[in-house]
């Protein structure tokens, strides 16, 4: 039994308990913050009626103050005379770094920096609108990142974003504290920014002669400033890429005289046929024409004068060497520089390039490969995409290269969720295990990629970015310790209507536990049951057809490439079975087909149709009687402008 006196100090002590808690249970921000201390009572947000901050920060200040009016339908005025909103330029230790402290009177922001300011203006927006319009809780938050690079890269060439649209993604980055969008505006598909001195990469870089209402989008000076002020204002660094010397069918259609061969180049967009595509084996630029480092400077010229970013994206990936091997020119720099690879002529390219690029005072970004055989320059920082990126990693760290990891796994978004899935970027750690701390350092953040050969429209791009983004910002900006995936999960789930308010098509995961699938052996799994697989279907390495029917709906088949009318993927029993139910399940968020018909056959021989076309990621086929079957038939029955994952063949016997 509780005596009466214990009960008594009990009480007498909450009475004098400092009205804090430490918690950040039942608030909802993404990413977390770094610290909070919660206190009794809320703030009403009727009385947010003001504003104030520096002079020097008014641009940015006043877009807070439309964002609260379209989003949260709050009107504020901007005034130096008790404002219910004050922000304060502070000395801050580092960037980006702020106070929030939310009052009974009001709300007091402090930062070091415009950005700091930003960042504070994304966590209060969070909490307005998560708050239902009603009231805030009184709390002291203090926060930073860990990353200072926080980016997403999205494909304008394979398919082109107008600026709105562009601008409409950096928004949503900003809500989620992302500082980087970095723009991959040519490949073989299009060239996709108008040059000064070179107006003709414009217009045929993006000019498809069977495709002609493809053709002819590509960003003007003018609008890209607009885009880079604009994000600018949201604490937005945009970073342009140029990809050289390979994947360059776009640029050798302006100025083929950059090519080894010459002669006649077109780009092509990724609605023609493979099979028609001409030329597209030789994309690389001569290494040996030094009219190819006159184009480079002057390229490299404008994107300065452009870009006010400190980078400078000059790709580097998968080049080939096959036509380099028979070029005279290239020949003659192999034999004069000694040497023993020809992949070295891609090193001589990028010391070439760097050099340029840091004349301009600038640094040169570049995809893994620009370091295969150590050619980058100290100050070069090195993108690694390849596998997860770990062997590429301290390949750089031991260097001393700065590195930003953006790693196939998990961070390509244009895979479908099944294999990249939202948990699995959470539990990403961008930082090897393996890495000293002084290596850690060298660490400046992460990036997803979002390829779009098959992205065609803007709700596509923005359903493969969220809710992964919102992983992705929580990787970058906390510790890892500070990470616990079922914390983040709850705060996910509740932030479906605060996307909507942002207007986000995000796409419904209803797996969120998925950790994804990368299979790590080419041993070929068990089938449920005697069977054999055939399909036309190449699928990516290791992501065999087998994975299709091992009984396991988190693993999967998966192809690298758009398919064509009549691809199909048939499994034949070894017995015939009397079936109930058939369901072949693919990849609900992009991979999947949508016209494709579901046959099945008797004898293994004669197939006879019983389903066309699937619905919600399923293609499936019930029998009210037993159907005897021996095997059945997946046929697609137009083309597929997408990967393909089938991600498990269900068969339900009849008992």
């Amino acid at each position: 039994m509780i005596g009466k006196s214990y009960i008594f100090h009990l009480f007498l002590f909450l009475l004098i308990l400092p009205d804090s808690i430490y918690s950040q249970d039942n608030i909802c921000l993404i990413p977390q913050v770094e610290s909070m201390v919660r206190k009794k009572g809320t703030l009403s947000i009727e009385r947010l009626e003001s504003i104030h901050f520096p002079d020097e920060w008014k641009n940015t200040g006043n877009l807070f103050v439309s964002d609260l009016k379209e989003l949260a339908n709050l009107s504020v005025m901007v005034t130096a005379s008790n404002p219910s909103i004050h922000v304060k330029k502070v000395k801050m230790q580092e960037p980006e770094m702020y106070m929030l402290e939310i009052t009974k009177q009001g709300i007091i922001i402090e930062a070091g920096d415009q950005t700091g300011m930003i960042r504070a203006f994304s966590t209060l927006l969070q909490l307005i609108l998560g708050s239902e319009g009603k009231e805030l809780p009184r709390l002291i938050i203090h926060d930073k990142p860990r990353f200072s690079y926080r980016g997403v890269m999205i494909d304008c060439s394979r398919h082109f974003w107008t600026i709105e649209q562009l601008k409409k993604y950096t928004k949503q980055l900003a809500f989620f504290k992302l500082n980087t969008l970095h723009l991959h505006l040519t490949d073989n598909q299009g060239w996709r920014l108008y040059l000064d001195q070179y107006p003709d990469l414009a217009f045929k870089g993006t000019y498809y002669r069977t495709f002609e209402d493809l053709s002819g989008h590509y960003y003007r000076k003018s609008e890209l400033q607009e885009l880079i002020n604009y994000a600018a204002m949201y604490g937005i660094e945009i970073i342009p890429e140029i990809d050289l010397p390979g994947h360059c069918l776009a640029l050798l259609a302006a100025l083929p005289q950059l090519s080894c061969k010459g002669g006649k180049f077109e780009a092509y967009p990724e609605e023609l046929d493979g099979q028609k595509r001409k030329r597209a084996d030789e994309n690389m630029l001569c290494i040996g024409n030094p009219e190819t480092y006159r184009f480079v400077e002057k390229l490299v010229a404008e994107l300065t004068d452009l870009f006010p970013s400190s980078f400078i994206h000059l790709g580097g990936d998968e080049v080939s060497t096959h036509l380099w091997e028979q070029c005279p020119k290239c020949q003659k720099i192999y034999k004069q520089e000694n040497m023993t690879s020809w992949h070295e002529l891609q090193d001589y390219f990028t010391k070439r390039v760097s050099e340029i690029v840091r004349s301009k005072g600038k640094r040169m970004i570049g995809w893994d490969e620009i370091n295969d055989r150590n050619a980058a320059d100290i100050s070069d920082v090195i993108m690694i995409w390849q596998r997860d990126g770990r062997e590429q990693q301290q390949k750089a760290l031991k260097r001393g290269l700065s590195v930003i990891m953006s790693p196939k796994d998990p961070c390509y978004f244009d895979f479908g969720y099944s294999r990249n899935s939202t948990r699995r970027l959470y539990e990403w750690e961008p930082v090897g295990k393996e890495c000293t701390n002084t290596q850690a350092h060298l660490v400046k953040g992460g990036q997803a990629n979002l390829w779009t050969e098959f992205i065609t429209t803007s709700d596509e791009v923005e359903r493969m970015l969220y809710p992964r983004t919102c992983a992705l910002a929580e990787t970058l900006w906390n510790t890892k310790e500070k990470k616990e995936w079922e914390g983040f999960r709850q705060r996910i789930s509740k932030f479906g209507a605060i996307m909507e308010k942002l207007n986000i098509c995000y796409f419904k995961d209803e797996d969120w536990d998925n950790t994804g699938f990368v299979p790590q052996s080419e041993q070929r799994p068990r089938l449920v049951c005697p069977a054999r697989i055939d399909t036309n279907m190449k699928g990516i390495k290791y992501y065999m057809p087998e994975y299709a029917f091992d009984g396991d709906i988190q693993t999967f088949f998966a192809t690298p490439y758009s398919l064509k009318k009549g691809d199909y993927f048939t499994l034949t029993l070894e017995k015939r079975q009397a079936v109930q139910e058939i369901r072949i399940v693919f990849d609900v968020s992009k991979e999947h087909p949508e016209h494709v018909q579901l046959s099945v056959s008797e004898d293994g021989t004669i197939f006879k149709k019983v389903a066309a076309d699937n619905k919600n990621g399923e293609l499936s086929a019930s029998f009210s009687t037993p159907a005897m079957i021996k095997a059945l038939k997946m046929e697609l029955t137009t083309p597929l402008m997408a990967r393909l994952t089938i991600k498990e063949i269900i068969l339900r016997y009849y008992e």
